[in-house]
């Protein structure tokens, strides 16, 4: 599972859990914006180029979703998350700095 590492440079091996058939990565919010880190965890997960995926910006404001999950005022630290549905998955992302991508049955 190759990741364009021109997307989204900080972001971590991604890991498989084969129970839930989930994927799994963390960034580093400081480098890359959530936005480029969630288009490239779906683009390995599907084994895609990210130019081959619908555009985010068609599902969530991208802008929105940057400030949320680094703004100071998210403290997505405290147990608050975002998620949202993009290319068959549901999109999880934390204020941990992590990615989690869960397929959506039937999508």
């Amino acid at each position: 599972m190759a990741v364009d590492r021109g997307i989204a440079e900080s972001l971590s091996p991604i890991e498989f859990d084969a129970e839930r058939k989930s994927f799994k990565a963390t960034y580093d919010s400081t480098r890359d914006p959530t936005s480029l880190a969630v288009i490239a965890i779906v683009a390995a997960a599907l084994d895609r180029e990210p130019q081959h995926l619908a555009t985010l910006q068609s599902v969530v404001d991208t802008d929105a979703l940057d400030r949320l999950a680094t703004g100071p005022s998210a403290d997505l630290g405290s147990g608050v998350n975002i998620s949202f549905r993009y290319e068959g998955f549901e999109i999880t992302v934390t204020g941990e700095d992590a990615i989690e991508a869960n397929p959506v049955e039937g999508a």
